[in-house]
């Protein structure tokens, strides 16, 4: 008889347990369809501006390697320049970009 009310306490303590953790301990605040279409619109600004970063970056290494390849086969100093510009934005656009040009002339 001892062993079946222990049972049935640690049940009813057990229940508690559970019920303590699955329920929300705060209420959430009612949020107007205004203030979720604004907060949608500036996730979306948020993630066109990253988007639009890491297009621009992708077009400038782009520009780098087909202006690098053409300077590789032509040596014109004029190129030499526009290939090291491009290495500086590139770099300016992301940190962790690094490029050790020699150019023996």
């Amino acid at each position: 008889m001892t062993c079946q009310e222990n049972n049935s306490e640690s049940d009813v303590v057990f229940d508690g347990v559970v019920a303590m953790f699955s329920r929300a301990h705060h209420k959430q605040m009612p949020v107007s369809p205004a203030e979720m279409s604004e907060a949608r619109f500036r996730r979306f600004l948020r993630e066109l501006t990253a988007y639009e970063r890491h297009l621009a970056y992708e077009e400038t290494l782009n520009a780098f390697l087909d202006l690098y390849s053409t300077w590789m086969k032509t040596h014109e100093p004029w190129l030499k320049i526009r290939v090291v510009m491009l290495a500086f934005e590139l770099h300016r656009m992301d940190p962790a970009f690094e490029c050790s040009l020699s150019f023996r002339e």
